[in-house]
């Protein structure tokens, strides 16, 4: 992989991780984002919070996860 962008397949790597750490985050307690915000757009139940935000957290890790291995398919190190 070329050094000019390595960076960005690391990038890459490093938000679906974060992302993927996120979702199950949200799936396990998703209390977590009302206590932060102090808003219950659904009176409570965290079903919005788990199903929109958690989404969201999905979405993101699928997508910088195909991204981070298009850059690495891009920019293969050449074989001895």
């Amino acid at each position: 992989m070329q050094l000019s962008r390595s960076w960005l397949y690391r990038a890459e790597v490093t938000v679906s991780a974060i992302s993927v750490v996120m979702f199950v985050a949200t799936m396990i307690d998703p209390q977590w984002i009302e206590t932060l915000f102090d808003e219950s757009p659904d009176g409570g139940d965290s079903s919005a919070e788990r199903w929109l935000v958690g989404g969201g957290f999905l979405i993101a890790a699928v997508v910088a996860a195909a991204l981070a291995w298009r850059e690495r398919r891009r920019v293969r190190p050449a074989s001895t």
